[in-house]
């Protein structure tokens, strides 16, 4: 059937299951009669594809499951018929065809994501559905009020990724067996429905996912009635207000994610009652006031994702109690005071981000010590002092040189990615994230000083390192050109002198270089980065640079390069000469200028000299 649409031939396909399926008696007239309508509106060779087709259900057909399994000769009473469908990703349109759907009664399972189907749901599908996936279409309107009474068996609904921009009514509510509800990455405005099940203490929910959409106002206290919740994903919203006390009666719940929303308040101490949380993201928000001690109750907390609020105070030292913490970000924040040793217990610290705060003190000792550790950010803090000289060789993914130990994602800026499904089997919730992440240090813009460790820089697996805007003096390390998977370096607005390391050129993975604004000398060793090396008065960008040129202007005295105005101009003297005579000619104009036409000034300049005796 080439010529035929696909909506076509989704229909064509649906009848064929209808006339090749044995039926009782009692029901053939009604199905023939039903089958005939459906011929009538076919088009001819879908119609002369459909009057040619013989024989029983196969099992053998691709995304049809039957019930029970067809036999080579089955009996009247065990004649089988189709349980599960499963069409999606073939590029299908049109309208979800509903009513030859719903001639399928012992229809179980119905996924047909990733088409191109349009237009509205229709509540007139199987009520024998237990789960149904229509995610990644182009289904649009609302979700309809009669779909949860329509399917009284379903336990998992997935419409997301579709075009639904209407509101969801206060009135709809799930039964009690609804076990999955996805409606992510739509364009749902209003409020979230106070009631997604009828009964919350009765309800079987496991996982409710809304996220991605445009709902706004508080979260319904409702929700945190529904305690078999394990899964609550409600970010990228537009909700408000604080963060319901009522988390804590959440206990079976492993992931909360209340992200990039506009939710205010402290974060609650409530949420100590979520002692199975597995990842905690509320990252985005406006939350304020310092962390609460009672944190340390989560000690299966794997993510903790509280960037960009406005948190206050120091890092809790109960915190350091979540020992299984892999990924922990407080960037953003007004956080302060110094690091305490307690949080080196992270062992299994993957990601450690505590950039844009306002801590202080030293960098401690431990800092580089993590045995995982793929990703550091302390930029834009106080710290102060030298840079540690020790823990380099801890992590294995820091040191993988030769392309060993735990592979990098190359992403930058870091991304975290936490999902949810469920089994349809066991009905269970599994969970997953993915950190995908360069390998890099970055301890830019604070105010350390001396000398950059050797250690730092013998760190193989490094793909980007950031030392830029600090205090940083001495000569760059000659092991750089080892780092052989670096992408991007940058030293720059630091104190650094001597000559640039010719190792640079054999850097082949170096994408970005920035060593402006120090006070290094001699040629760039490659023309790879043109401007790398601005700010650097000492640099010479072409081949056989004089001795002069390796040495910082300022400390030119006494050659023969300065020219006659003691080497004010540099490289540009007759412009810098220019500007000099311009600017003395205009002062004199002025000042001749103010002299005529000011009758104070003639008075001041020529008054009578008076002589005292």
């Amino acid at each position: 059937m080439p010529t035929a649409p696909h909506h076509r031939l989704l229909t064509t396909f649906l009848l064929l299951l209808l006339a090749s399926a044995p039926r009782p008696a009692a029901a053939a007239s009604t199905d023939r009669a039903a089958l005939l309508a459906f011929r009538a509106a076919l088009a001819p060779p879908s119609r002369a594809a459909l009057s040619s087709w013989r024989g029983p259900l196969s099992p053998s057909w691709r995304g049809v499951t039957l019930h029970p399994a067809a036999s080579p000769a089955p009996a009247p009473a065990a004649a089988p018929s189709v349980a599960e469908l499963a069409l999606g990703g073939l590029n299908l349109t049109g309208a979800l065809p509903a009513a030859p759907l719903a001639l399928l009664r012992r229809l179980s399972a119905l996924d047909l994501s990733g088409n191109a189907l349009s237009g509205e749901l229709p509540c007139s599908l199987p009520r024998t559905l237990v789960s149904l996936d229509l995610s990644r279409n182009a289904l649009s309107g609302a979700v309809p009020t009669c779909l949860p009474s329509s399917l009284p068996a379903l336990r998992a609904l997935n419409l997301s990724a579709n075009l639904l921009r209407l509101p969801l009514s206060p009135r709809l509510s799930f039964p009690a067996r609804l076990a999955a509800l996805d409606l992510s990455r739509n364009a749902i405005p209003g409020a979230v429905p106070p009631r997604i099940v009828a009964d919350p203490d009765a309800s079987a929910l496991l996982l409710l996912d809304l996220s991605n959409n445009r709902f706004s106002g508080e979260i319904p206290a409702g929700i945190t009635a529904i305690r078999s919740l394990q899964g609550l994903f409600l970010a990228d919203n537009q909700l408000s207000g604080e963060i319901p006390p009522g988390i804590g009666n959440l206990t079976y719940l492993q992931v909360l994610d209340l992200s990039n929303n506009r939710l205010s308040g402290a974060v609650p101490a409530g949420l100590a009652g979520c002692f199975q949380l597995l990842y905690l993201r509320l990252g985005g928000n406006q939350l304020s006031g310092a962390l609460r001690p009672e944190l340390d109750a989560l000690d299966s907390l794997k993510v903790l994702d509280l960037s960009n609020n406005k948190i206050s105070g120091e890092i809790p030292l109960p915190l350091a109690g979540c020992r299984s913490l892999e990924v922990v970000d407080l960037s953003g924040n007004e956080i302060s005071g110094e690091l305490s040793s307690a949080a080196a217990k992270w062992l299994s610290l993957r990601f450690l981000s505590l950039a844009g705060n306002q801590l202080s003190g030293q960098l401690p000792d431990w800092m580089f010590s993590f045995p995982l550790l793929q990703w550091l950010d302390l930029s834009g803090n106080k710290f102060m002092g030298f840079i540690p000289d020790g823990g380099f060789n801890a992590s294995a993914v820091l040191n993988s040189g030769g392309g060993q130990g735990i592979p990098s994602d190359g992403v930058l800026p870091p991304q975290l990615f936490v999902s949810a499904s469920v089994d349809n089997v066991a009905w269970q919730l599994d969970l997953v994230y993915d950190l995908q992440a360069t390998t890099g240090i970055d301890l830019s813009r604070n105010e350390l000083r001396g000398e950059i460790p050797e250690g730092l820089v013998a760190m193989k697996g490094l793909e980007y390192l950031n030392l830029s805007c600090n205090y940083l003096a001495g000569q760059i390390p000659a092991g750089l050109g080892g780092m052989g998977r670096l992408h991007t370096l940058d030293f720059s607005h630091n104190a650094l002198s001597g000559e640039v390391p010719p190792s640079i050129a054999a850097m082949a993975e170096l994408e970005v270089l920035n060593l402006s604004y120090n006070s290094l000398s001699g040629p760039l060793p490659t023309s790879k980065f043109p401007g790398a090396l601005a700010g650097n008065p000492g640099i010479c960008t072409g081949e056989g640079c004089s001795e002069d040129a390796r040495m910082p202007e300022g400390k030119m005295e006494g050659s023969n390069h300065r020219g006659w105005l003691g080497g004010w101009h540099g490289e540009n003297g007759w412009v810098s000469l220019g500007a000099f005579c311009i600017s003395t000619m205009t002062s004199f104009y002025v000042s001749v200028a103010t002299l005529l036409c000011s009758p104070k000034a003639r008075n001041f300049v020529f008054r009578p000299i008076q002589v005292e005796y």
